[in-house]
């Protein structure tokens, strides 16, 4: 080899000698460690792999729990709504832990599915795990137009999910959150137009709008709702009638005794009556403070503290005032950091 051969040589083989010996960093050391975990899942999942039955095992324990659904059950749920196939992936996905690579948890679940159903069953649940994982990732890809309206959002979301889903497959996976969307849209435009009707009436076509757009997914809905929810909601549909007559407290009250009954609806008085206190006494030292930093324009900040600090604790009281000073430094901190 003459000298100019072994000029070129030399750096090229010290590049070789820095890849091969160079320290792997920890995040590279970390996703090769997840990567040939998922490799070995995958090897283990194989039926005539010597670690099968073991792994079979591991999921098992892993993912199995008490009075579990039957493949009939969890389709009947998901189609009216009951239960979300979305959510029940994700708590498996949770049993998996912080530690396991993805695609090793998901190897894992279609395992565990092929073996707590019987076939076909079983297949048809795989089919519906396997296409709901093209459509994670698909979705890391999609890019919706911006300056959208909720409508056109949903459309555009109802559209890309039939690409990888049968109707009847996205209906069941997808289905609830649809029509919720679709709901939560005709009864947004519904309120907007409908504050001159008599409440009574204004309730009653609020809920047949909901039951209509809901479909067979109303039940679900119904079954689940909180009934601090349902109050919220008659509250807001009767709102614009009280202002009109002039007797939200009276109409509160009765609404709060009908979903919680008179005790529960009493102690929420004392509550808002509370709160009242508290907001005369909070306006009350803010425009006293007003007017002693008025009169006091050369205060240095350790004594104009001091005089806010004796002022606070004289009207609203030690702990009242210590949690004022708490939230207000809070929101100084907000603000500096263009957080508000």
């Amino acid at each position: 080899m003459n000298k100019r051969n072994i000029l070129i040589a030399i750096p090229v083989l010290l590049l070789l000698a820095l890849w091969l010996f160079w320290p792997e960093s920890a995040e590279a050391k970390k996703m090769r460690e997840l990567t040939e975990q998922a490799k070995r899942a995958a090897l283990s999942a194989n039926p005539g792999s010597g670690d099968h039955r073991e792994f079979i095992e591991q999921n098992k324990k892993m993912f199995t729990e008490e009075n579990m659904y039957s493949y009939a059950q969890l389709m009947e749920l998901a189609r009216t709504g009951r239960v979300s196939l979305v959510s029940e992936l994700w708590k498996l996905r949770a049993r998996c832990g912080e530690g396991m690579n993805i695609d090793e948890c998901n190897v894992r679940i279609e395992n565990f599915i092929r073996a707590q159903y019987s076939a076909p069953d079983n297949e048809k649940m795989i089919a519906l795990f396997r296409n709901y994982l093209r459509y994670e990732d698909a979705m890391r890809r999609f890019k919706l137009p911006e300056n959208i309206t909720p409508a056109e959002r949903l459309e555009a979301m109802k559209k890309k999910r039939r690409e990888l889903f049968s109707e009847s497959d996205a209906a069941l996976v997808f289905g609830f959150e649809e029509a919720r969307q679709s709901s939560e849209d005709a009864l947004a435009e519904f309120m907007k137009t409908s504050a001159a009707l008599p409440a009574d009436q204004r309730m009653k076509k609020y809920y047949e709008i909901r039951k209509q757009a809901l479909g067979e997914y109303s039940a679900a809905l119904n079954e689940s709702e909180p009934p601090y929810t349902r109050y919220e909601t008659e509250l807001m549909l009767r709102g614009d009638e009280m202002q009109r007559q002039g007797n939200a407290a009276t109409m509160t009250q009765a609404v709060r005794e009908k979903y919680f009954g008179p005790d529960a609806a009493k102690r929420m008085a004392q509550v808002d009556a509370e709160i009242k206190e508290e907001r005369a006494r909070i306006e009350s030292y803010e425009s006293a403070a007003q007017k002693l930093l008025s009169a006091n324009p050369n205060l240095n900040d350790t004594e104009k503290k001091g005089k806010l600090t004796e002022l606070r604790m004289s009207i609203m009281g030690k702990d009242e005032a210590e949690a004022y000073e708490r939230r207000m430094q809070y929101e100084d901190y907000l603000r500096a950091n263009n957080m508000k």
